[in-house]
């Protein structure tokens, strides 16, 4: 049997049309003229990667359509389109020319060009004209003052954040989300129809939730709180999120927002989005600690509060995430259910097989990534659960039923994580797979589970170009307590890159 990841047909007729609207060149030294964007370099780099979670495919779509008139925007596709094919072009990398856009990019007879620079040099560009906007309040153009010179703003953040995400992240990526606030004052203009009043908004639905993505992935990689306020109900209702007065999720969503879309558009990637959320929220309760205040905790230890918040407290705030989470999950329409589930046999020679793992394949490339996100929802959840008050009666024999119990199911969960990667999922799947299969190794204390949770994540590597080595490291690092003479030969031998 043979099982074939779906693409949406919005996103297939985007992806084929991407870019006869833009149809940039540039002469390159000595080697005539480069296309840098080719139907399958900006479809593979947009299409499949920041519009996996948009039906809409904006950044496949509009984007190349507004960047024929605006050099930020200009500026910033072409320094990813160009960084993505500087790390696909290296030697790593040769086994997947197939699945790059490099071939539609210079003749036989021509020299490649050198990626690596120009990605340098139109960052530079667009780091420039970003500048520039910000300085005008978000307007790279006097004369437009319509509120789209500040959409595409936003958008040059998103995909220059991409940008750096490329490699391991650190603070220039993070520079670029403190850049410029998300929600304005100014944007306060209510409207009467929706159950809860809410601001039109200054940027696209897409757009926003791109870059509140980033904010998840900062705040989770840094430990630290969201930028992005999670109870401000109007802000989010603005970009489809439906929610009540008690930031609680409704099982419908609210009339009248700024980005209406057709209700056979909305499942897959509201569903996504709600999710997302979600996983704030958890990243949010987890930082926080037992300080009275969300950022007590972000002091130096002499520094914190010597008062904080109960147990019971505590407990009853990770009750209320864990039906949250179950809710959205028992919300879920079918096409987030597996299409099938296979026995998984390394291929490895010698290998050895981690026991109940399972190839699980789903139809839509968005639901496998949404999934492997919940589950690292549940792990995070499971592992940071409050302890009940030692003055509560129970038995020794109970807690460690519970300990148990709570181990049984991270691995379940870590296993499921692998599990999507398995199945051999689009490149924009496995981008995003990155920290949930993180997540999912601090999980596995097995020897085979390990090596192929590393594997996974070198091959994201060494295949798509995707800096995986920040993780890498860090997993050998936890695991290789007394076990020094097991994994630093791998290391230095290449096997894990």
């Amino acid at each position: 049997m043979m099982f074939l990841w779906m693409k949406t047909s919005t996103t297939q007729k985007q992806v084929s049309l991407g870019f006869n609207f833009l149809d940039i060149s540039e002469k390159v030294q000595g080697n005539g003229t480069a296309n840098l964007f080719s139907e399958d370099s900006y479809g593979l780099i947009c299409a499949n990667r920041m519009d996996l979670f948009d039906t809409s495919a904006h950044f496949s779509c509009k984007i190349p359509i507004r960047a024929t008139t605006r050099p930020l925007l200009k500026s910033a596709i072409c320094a990813l389109a160009a960084k993505h094919l500087s790390r696909t072009q290296s030697d790593n990398c040769e086994k997947q020319s197939t699945r790059s856009a490099r071939a539609s990019l210079s003749s036989p007879t021509s020299r490649t060009p050198d990626w690596q620079y120009h990605a340098v040099r139109y960052y530079h560009q667009a780091i420039r004209c970003l500048k520039h906007a910000i300085a005008l309040g978000g307007y790279d153009d006097t004369r437009d003052m319509d509120g789209g010179r500040h959409t595409d703003t936003f958008a040059a953040v998103a995909i220059l954040c991409m940008y750096e995400l490329m490699n391991a992240p650190g603070n220039a990526w993070k520079a670029h989300l403190t850049a410029l606030p998300l929600y304005s004052a100014s944007d306060s203009n209510l409207t009467g129809c929706s159950p809860v009043p809410i601001p039109q908004s200054p940027i696209k639905g897409p757009i926003f939730w791109s870059l509140a993505r980033q904010d998840f992935l900062c705040a989770f990689i840094s430990e630290t709180q969201t930028r992005l306020n999670l109870d401000h109900v109007r802000l989010w209702q603005n970009f489809g999120l439906a929610t009540d007065e008690n930031s609680l999720l409704l099982p419908f969503s609210p009339f009248c927002t700024a980005d209406i879309r057709a209700s056979t558009d909305v499942d897959e990637d509201s569903k996504s989005n709600e999710l997302l959320w979600l996983l704030g929220k958890v990243v949010n309760f987890i930082t926080s600690g037992d300080g009275i205040k969300p950022e007590d905790y972000s002091r130096p230890a002499g520094q914190r509060m010597s008062l904080g918040v109960t147990q019971e407290l505590l407990l009853q705030r990770w009750e209320k995430l864990e039906m949250e989470l179950q809710r959205w999950y028992e919300s879920l329409p079918p096409t987030f259910a597996p299409s099938a589930r296979t026995k998984y046999t390394t291929s490895t020679e010698g290998g050895e097989n981690v026991k109940g793992m399972e190839m699980i394949w789903y139809d839509i490339p968005m639901c496998a990534a949404t999934m492997q996100s919940y589950h690292m929802a549940c792990i995070l959840l499971l592992v940071n659960r409050p302890q009940e008050s030692t003055a509560i009666r129970s038995t020794v024999s109970a807690r460690l039923r519970s300990y148990r119990l709570i181990q049984r199911e991270v691995l379940r969960h870590g296993k499921e994580i692998c599990g999507i990667s398995l199945s051999d999922p689009p490149d924009a799947v496995r981008i995003h797979s990155v920290q949930p299969l993180f997540v999912a190794g601090q999980s596995f204390h097995e020897r085979p589970a390990q090596e192929l949770v590393l594997k996974l994540l070198s091959d994201i590597e060494t295949e798509l170009g995707w800096a995986t080595n920040y993780q890498v490291r860090k997993l050998t690092d936890e695991w290789k307590v007394n076990e020094d003479d097991y994994w630093e030969p791998l290391i230095r031998n290449g096997v894990l890159c």
